[in-house]
């Protein structure tokens, strides 16, 4: 694409040296990706900045360089005078705007659906997936779980762990509609707003499902928290709130001015869309829709009271799409739930529930829901996850003890930290630490054979917290890791390991 980088005001551009227009073939954020004519946008992250690989990016054709760190790009423009270098008032806001033209504005040609909230964006997103392809518009996920069309997973190499950065997004963006779909559904997470990976794009639904403390380690405060989550809500057209949450919900309320649908779990509150009657059976739960005062019966197969409460949310979406409540029944009765999010596996005479609950409040909810079940015994796993705050930590135990006959504490994603000084972390938050029915594992593939090699048949396992994109973070490496992996090679060939 030619691009006349003085011609596009977005792109905050605030010196140039060298030539102004330019043929790009490409735009890279990883200087081992770029190739020849490609424009290399220089960020700053938590281990490294990329202004350090400018002259390795030149080096391997790159065309034009931009950064905002002037000292560095005007010691390289000397370097090497073929080279196009801009200096940029913000080198994030560059790259989303950057793609944005380099894409043709692609978000524009799909409805974009971006879900926040501490708990629950995963199973809202897919849910609003699920549900509008059963109503006839192709639509696909972009989250956690990796990027899905609505033919099946697409292939991509998720460099963050929820929401893509800015070019990767509008990329998928760009697939999805070659491939038919014309609608996003785009988990969005606090990090990414303060990162600008989803700055230009106006949501054409927002939607917020709840908000407790999380991501400390990168927010600071809590306040900080929520600012960031309000972002989503100024850039969107429409909004969905879940007026049960104490968290954030008066506060999309009272600054949003667009369109508004409000969801509940309470059949006396004023939402505008209520459930009733929730009744969990062997496979999914009923209950009663109330939308306009009228009650419709609806049998889906999810499990849980918070998951209805998932399933509102993504009928509030529906319903901001024009579709009618009639036309949405249709799709509730085959929604399908995202991998992960209370999975069940029945083997070895156990049933297995994979949830990845990484939150005290979830992980609370959660057990509520599987308590439920017929079981034996229950042996539930938790873990302090090494890349997140490490203050929520001590509440994994809390909001576990007294709750599981047998608890095996282990770690995900222990990133650059020692595995077992993050173990321990969530030790302290037990009352007695040193209880007989309370395990350690270095490992969260340990930890998962530790708690199948302390049941027995008619047990029910829980394995929770945050593993995902099915590896684990460890170092600076992606560790390939899958848990039903695991566990079916566990009974496959039964190799215990010792249990601390």
């Amino acid at each position: 694409m030619n691009i006349h980088f003085k011609q596009h005001n977005d792109l905050a551009i605030i010196k140039v040296w060298g030539r102004l227009e330019r043929d790009i073939s490409a735009i890279c954020y990883d200087s081992r990706l770029i190739s020849s004519g490609a424009l290399f946008v220089c960020m700053k992250g938590e281990n490294h900045d990329g202004h350090a690989y400018i002259n390795q990016a030149v080096l391997r054709g790159a065309a034009a360089v931009a950064g905002d760190d002037p000292a560095q790009l005007e010691e390289a423009a000397l370097l090497h005078p073929d080279t196009t270098f801009l200096y940029v008032k913000d080198a994030r806001s560059f790259l989303a705007y950057i793609s944005i033209l380099f894409y043709r504005e692609i978000h524009k040609k799909i409805e974009t659906v971006g879900v926040t909230g501490t708990n629950g964006k995963t199973t809202v997103a897919a849910y609003v997936k699920s549900l509008m392809n059963n109503l006839g518009t192709p639509s696909g996920y972009i989250g956690t779980i990796g990027m899905y069309s609505s033919k099946g997973k697409l292939k991509f190499n998720q460099t963050t762990p929820t929401t893509p950065e800015s070019h990767d997004l509008h990329a998928i963006f760009t697939e999805l509609y070659n491939e038919g779909d014309r609608l996003a559904a785009i988990e969005v997470t606090s990090v990414a707003l303060e990162q600008k990976r989803v700055e230009g794009i106006e949501f054409d639904v927002a939607i917020h499902t709840n908000l407790t403390p999380e991501h400390l380690e990168f927010h600071h405060t809590f306040e900080n928290y929520k600012k960031a989550k309000l972002k989503l809500f100024q850039q969107a057209k429409k909004a969905v709130v879940n007026i049960d949450d104490d968290g954030m919900a008066s506060d999309i309320l009272e600054l949003f001015t667009g369109p508004v649908l409000t969801y509940s779990l309470d059949p006396d509150s004023e939402a505008d869309v209520k459930a009733a009657n929730i009744c969990m059976a062997g496979k999914g739960t009923s209950f009663d829709l109330i939308v306009d005062g009228e009650n419709y019966f609806v049998s889906s197969p999810v499990f849980g009271r918070y998951n209805v409460a998932n399933l509102l949310a993504a009928v509030c979406a529906a319903i901001h799409s024009g579709y009618t409540v009639p036309e949405i029944l249709s799709g509730l009765s085959f929604i399908e739930s995202p991998e992960g999010r209370l999975e069940v596996l029945e083997l070895g005479g156990r049933t297995i529930i994979l949830d990845y609950a990484h939150t005290p409040p979830a992980l609370d909810n959660l057990l509520k829901e599987v308590k439920k079940l017929p079981h034996r015994r229950l042996i539930a796993m938790i873990a302090g996850i090494g890349i997140r705050d490490r203050e929520k930590m001590p509440k994994m135990a809390k909001a576990i003890e007294g709750q599981a006959d047998e608890i095996i504490v282990t770690v995900d994603h222990p990133g650059y930290n020692d595995p077992m000084e993050i173990v321990k972390q969530v030790m302290t938050g037990f009352s007695n630490p040193n209880a007989r029915n309370i395990h350690m594992a270095p490992t969260r593939m340990e930890g998962v054979i530790a708690a199948l090699e302390v049941s027995s048949e008619q047990d029910l396992i829980l394995l929770t917290s945050g593993c995902i994109n099915g590896a684990q973070l460890v170092k600076g490496k992606k560790i390939p890791h899958s848990d039903k992996d695991i566990i079916r090679d566990y009974f496959d060939y039964r190799k215990p390991v010792a249990v601390n």
